[in-house]
């Protein structure tokens, strides 16, 4: 999914009351829960008619399955899981220093990197160790209220029936060819219930050109965001992970 606080877009329409008043609200929250779910992870194979013939292209999902969780200190908790098995759980304190806990303890940014190039070095293929570092790194930490927000700035015309609110962003010209795309359409729906967000979903539509063989790759991605209101006041993690955190230099984020 592309970052929507770097998105482009032609134009920006009125907000709707209702819905500026819960994206505030959502923002006012010190304490809240989320769920991340993605599209059929797959493969999905599509086929396209070309010049040369048909063509078959292979479309798969690798987004992570998220559970996060903020407490009311600010501190954050991300849960991640792949179709594949692999699962890492990230602590991100008030202050925006991490650990994440993968196959070989709670790891620093840090530590990660240095386990990356070592890796590396001297290499011929990926390694299986490789491919979970590359997960554990640097992950993306933009909590809800934060994503919404930007979405709802960047969103035009907004299409409101009862408690729904859909709206279409307009990517930029410099921010798809930016993204290596021949074409992007991004719909935001977003759910209200009892004057707050209860839960919102991103949808994308967009291609690829190929032109070795003069094709556009149909490119999708759907992700649905689910709110949970409920106060954190501790998170679920070990005291090994808090020391870690707290033996971190302030640098090291």
């Amino acid at each position: 999914m592309i970052g929507l606080c770097a998105i482009g877009v032609a134009g920006r329409a009125e907000i709707p009351p209702a819905l500026a008043s819960a994206v505030q609200e959502l923002r006012a929250q010190r304490s809240y829960s989320w769920e991340v779910i993605n599209a059929d992870p797959g493969p999905v194979a599509q086929s396209t008619d070309t010049r040369r013939g048909r063509v078959t292209t292979v479309q798969q999902n690798l987004a992570p399955h998220v559970k996060g969780s903020l407490s009311s200190t600010g501190d954050m908790l991300l849960k991640r899981d792949w179709p594949d098995g692999l699962q890492l759980d990230t602590v991100v304190s008030a202050t925006g220093q991490m650990v994440t806990l993968t196959p070989e303890g709670w790891l620093t940014n840090r530590e990660i990197l240095s386990l990356i190039a070592e890796e590396r070095i001297g290499a011929s293929e990926p390694s299986a160790r490789l491919a979970w570092l590359r997960r554990a790194d640097r992950p993306d930490t933009r909590r809800p209220d934060e994503e919404l927000s930007a979405a709802v700035r960047a969103a035009e015309n907004f299409e409101v029936s009862g408690d729904t609110y859909i709206a279409r962003i307009r990517v930029s010209e410099n921010t798809r060819e930016r993204n290596g795309l021949s074409a992007l359409t991004i719909t935001l729906t977003v759910n209200l219930r009892g004057g707050v967000v209860r839960d919102y979903q991103l949808t994308v539509q967009g291609s690829r050109a190929v032109a070795r063989v003069g094709i556009e790759i149909p490119l999708s991605d759907d992700r649905f965001v689910i709110l949970s209101y409920l106060p954190v006041s501790k998170l679920d993690v070990p005291d090994e992970a808090w020391a870690k955190l707290k033996a971190l230099p302030t640098r090291d984020r």
